[in-house]
């Protein structure tokens, strides 16, 4: 029997799972923040702080790790008809009112979603991370003793944070004179979600350090996977350090418009010179038929690997096939994950172009689509494009940009995909995969809503 000062327990509605994990994120801003030293413990909390803001989005209703949240949501359940509708019998996706009226319903939910994750993560911490060294110091110093110079000592090293397939080690080394200089080493990773080496990516950064264009230039490739358990090659050191991500610009207008100027040039250089230095399979770009193909095969993978459906991802598909025969035939050499991810700048001025494991002969709208959603956040398309064209880079018709913006985003789902299913099956606890299936799934799709949207709504 109670006191008069207790209260027996009651039942009441359970509340929603967001409430734990908005009180996790409230500790770990307000309570484990500050304690942090280590770049490791700063990318880790980071990363869990992305998550739990995707997750204190998704109710116990919705799936967090399906592909479209809105698509659980019970002011949504009416365009599952639409997400798997047959093309429009006016042959345009444009002119069909239905799927028009689903697509602005579901747009309009994923919107909210991804304004209420970007607001849960804006006392938002950054920084970089070292993973947990799988090599030693005296492992190094044996290797480059016997490759380099027997007199080489490695003072130090450390793991840099990113890179899903591949790991980048910076080296701090002291020579025979006592003269300290740095290097760095770019290794494979036992899993590799893109299916290149960097066997692959040495001799076209060779090719391109040659022709003066900003990449590290490499030094030595070793394919021995017994001195560091996989293929690596040792790289000169460039100074600088990043700025932004796959889906953030750096805050400097110049940063981003050096940015276009050198994407300009990569385009202007002669791709028919570079291409014998890529792997046999990325030294053809796509004809009409084959990008047509691609695009079906993309449609495959999302039918297999998506967890929900999707109004905004089918009207891409659609959109795509009715206007594939219509892209302009150009051909460059594309980097194929050109966003400041991968770019290096010192004092707001490119220093370097980073991580070529995706580097074929393609179109140069490409890149452009790629890194077009960055862009938009600091400057307008119009001022990108003309620092593009005075790097060198083509005229292009925007309507081409826009096919290979949404066409890139498919691309990058169908890697998240398996960047998903490596976590999930057990291969990999690696934290950047989770985090790949958590936030920035999401985000891709929310963004290609944006894109399709504007581009339906100009057609009429």
């Amino acid at each position: 029997m109670s006191s008069s000062g207790d209260r027996p327990l009651t039942a009441s509605p359970a509340p929603s799972r967001a409430r734990y994990y908005e009180a996790l994120l409230t500790s770990l801003d307000r309570e484990l923040g500050p304690e942090i030293k280590s770049e490791r413990a700063r990318f880790l909390y980071s990363a869990t702080r992305r998550m739990l803001a995707r997750l204190c989005v998704a109710n116990e209703f919705t799936p967090p790790l399906a592909e479209n949240l809105a698509a659980a949501h019970p002011a949504s359940a009416q365009l599952a008809a639409a997400a798997t509708r047959s093309p429009p019998a006016a042959g345009s996706v444009s002119s069909d009112p239905e799927l028009l009226s689903s697509l602005a319903a579901e747009g309009g939910i994923l919107d909210a979603i991804e304004a209420d994750v970007q607001r849960r993560l804006e006392p938002a911490a950054g920084g970089a991370a070292t993973p947990v060294a799988t090599i030693t110091t005296d492992v190094l110093q044996a290797y480059l003793r016997r490759a380099v110079d027997r007199e080489l000592v490695v003072k130090s090293f450390r793991i840099l944070a990113g890179g899903r397939s591949k790991q980048t080690i910076m080296l701090t080394l002291v020579n025979a004179a006592g003269a300290e200089f740095e290097r760095v080493i770019r290794r494979d990773l036992l899993v590799a979600i893109t299916g290149s080496t960097v066997v692959d990516e040495y001799r076209v950064l060779v090719a391109l350090a040659d022709r003066g264009y900003p990449v590290p230039r490499p030094l030595l490739l070793e394919v021995d996977t017994a001195p560091l358990g996989s293929a690596f090659m040792l790289m000169e050191k460039v100074e600088g350090s990043l700025a932004g991500d796959v889906f953030d610009a750096p805050a400097s207008v110049h940063a981003v418009l050096h940015s276009a100027r050198v994407l300009g040039q990569l385009h202007a250089l002669p791709f028919a010179e570079i291409a014998p230095t890529l792997r046999e399979k990325s030294r053809l770009a796509l004809g009409t038929e084959q990008l047509r193909d691609h695009v079906l095969e993309l449609e495959r993978t999302w039918r297999a690997h998506s967890r929900a459906p999707c109004v905004a991802v089918d009207a891409v598909f659609l959109w795509l096939l009715e206007n594939v025969a219509a892209v302009e035939p150009l051909v460059s050499v594309v980097h194929g994950d050109y966003s400041y991810h991968n770019i290096l700048f010192e004092n707001a001025s490119l220093s370097a172009v980073m991580d070529w494991e995706l580097v074929r002969i393609g179109h140069p709208a490409e890149d452009l689509g790629y890194i077009r959603a960055a862009v938009l956040q600091r400057v307008d398309w119009p001022q990108f494009m003309a620092a593009y064209r005075e790097g060198g880079g083509p005229d292009l018709r925007h309507r081409d940009v826009i096919f290979y913006t949404l066409l890139g985003k498919l691309r990058l789902m169908t890697l998240l995909f398996f960047a998903r299913g490596y976590f999930e099956s057990g291969a990999t606890n690696d934290l950047q995969l989770a985090d790949v299936s958590i936030f920035h799934l999401p985000r891709l799709i929310q963004q290609a809503s944006t894109e399709i949207r504007a581009v339906l709504a100009a057609a009429n």
